[in-house]
């Protein structure tokens, strides 16, 4: 956005800022069009400096707001209370004698005008000025701004996926009944997994609650609450399975165009079966290296047959000696963590791979071990390398001797000839 936003003032050198009021944001700017602001200088490097500074603060604006009529009410509603508090009780006072047109000197909202006019006389809230789901999350991001950014993001994000499912800016707490959680899920369960939909409801399920302990909304059942999502869990898990030779190819050249940490990850996750959340979670420290053989320690993961150590083949082992060289022994040795990069991998995979759930990161530790099996390795052995129930049968501990690191590398080298046969130098489908 170049200079985008930025004008020059009438017959003058310096700069100014104009954009058409956001939609969002009408009642905070009644009578306007456009959003105008000095910069103060006729340096257009500065004016855009200033100019990203006020687009900040608007975009902020805009994260906060809530329904239009719903801001405007509480506006008035609050224009409204001070004249009558001004008023104190004596009928013989301004509040009495002035029409509430008069008291809020506005044409904008009339409806809004009326609404906090009732409720300032009644006590009552009218339909369609009531509390909003946005109005709920505002307040909680206020209150809770010290959560990890990762928290606050998916907040911010759970509720506008959950109001574009709405077709609406932003919805009345109340207005939200179960049978709409109940279209959502269904709508969403085709896109997303189920732990990323239940995760959804807990978030929006926050929300909910967090509008009832501040007093938006009187006590009622939670429409996000006791949804139970076992049968979409049963119809729609499905095994990983493995990707053509093809895809394969397109996604190492991918991963050669990316950062040394993401490439390595995709290598490492290839070339030893190893999950994602294994790999990003490894420390420099977590690395055997002794001559010509290194191994990763597997300190935990996602069940006990996880810890275990794990050779690396020469594809690998250079690159990453290479890396714990320039890293202390508790840094992270890739620099990601696994949510963030399980991200990007799925990003590129849906755009430019597939779009086949059963087909992801995962996936390479079907590869590998189907590589094992092609390559006439003893299950035991498989099942020890790639961290399966069986291998915790074997003799090799957490901590390997070298002997026994020779053997298993010796296992993991034959399965990654099969690995280039089969899929990184084959054209042909498997």
């Amino acid at each position: 956005m170049q200079d985008k936003y930025i004008v020059k003032k009438k017959g003058k050198d310096t700069y100014q800022f104009n954009m058409r009021v956001p939609k969002a944001l009408v009642h905070l700017y009644p009578y306007k069009t456009y959003i105008t602001r000095t910069l103060g200088t006729s340096c257009i490097k500065t004016a855009r400096i200033r100019r990203d500074r006020i687009v900040g603060e608007i975009a902020a604006q805009k994260e906060s707001a809530f329904s239009n009529e719903r801001g405007a009410f509480l506006a008035f509603v609050d224009t409204l209370k001070e004249a009558k508090q001004e008023a104190k009780g004596n009928r013989g006072e301004t509040y009495y004698q002035l029409s509430t047109q008069d008291i809020l000197d506005t044409e904008a909202f009339p409806k809004a005008q009326l609404a906090a006019s009732h409720s300032i006389e009644t006590g009552l809230i009218p339909e369609g000025y009531r509390p909003t789901l946005r109005e709920a999350l505002h307040s909680w991001l206020e209150r809770n701004s010290r959560r990890n950014v990762d928290t606050i993001s998916k907040m911010k994000s759970t509720t506008d996926k959950f109001l574009k499912h709405c077709g609406h800016f932003d919805v009345e707490l109340e207005s939200i009944h179960r049978k709409d959680v109940l279209n959502y899920i269904e709508q969403t369960i085709e896109s997303y997994s189920v732990s990323t939909v239940s995760g959804n409801l807990s978030r929006l399920r926050t929300l909910y609650k967090h509008a009832w302990q501040i007093g938006l909304i009187e006590p009622r059942p939670c429409p996000f609450s006791d949804h139970d999502l076992a049968y979409y869990k049963v119809s729609t898990t499905q095994k990983a399975q493995m990707f053509s030779p093809e895809e394969i190819q397109k996604i190492m050249q991918w991963a050669d165009t990316q950062s040394t940490s993401m490439r390595l990850i995709v290598r490492t996750g290839l070339f030893t079966g190893m999950r994602i959340g294994e790999i990003c979670a490894l420390r420099a420290c977590d690395v055997y290296i002794d001559g010509n053989l290194s191994a990763f320690y597997v300190r935990k993961g996602k069940t006990d047959a996880a810890q275990r150590t794990v050779p690396l083949c020469n594809e690998l082992m250079n690159d990453i000696q290479d890396l714990v060289k320039t890293l202390q022994p508790e840094a992270l040795l890739f620099g990601i963590d696994g949510k963030n990069a399980s991200r990007d991998f799925s990003r590129f995979k849906t755009e430019y791979i597939t779009t086949d759930r059963t087909k992801r990161f995962h996936s390479f530790r079907v590869h590998m071990a189907t590589a094992f099996s092609r390559a006439g390795v003893d299950e035991l052995t498989t099942a020890f390398i790639l961290g399966h129930k069986g291998g915790k049968t074997m003799s090799y501990g957490y901590y390997a001797k070298a002997d026994e690191l020779h053997r298993l590398k010796a296992s993991i080298e034959l399965a990654v000839v099969v690995i280039e046969r089969d899929w990184l130098h084959n054209n042909q489908i498997v």
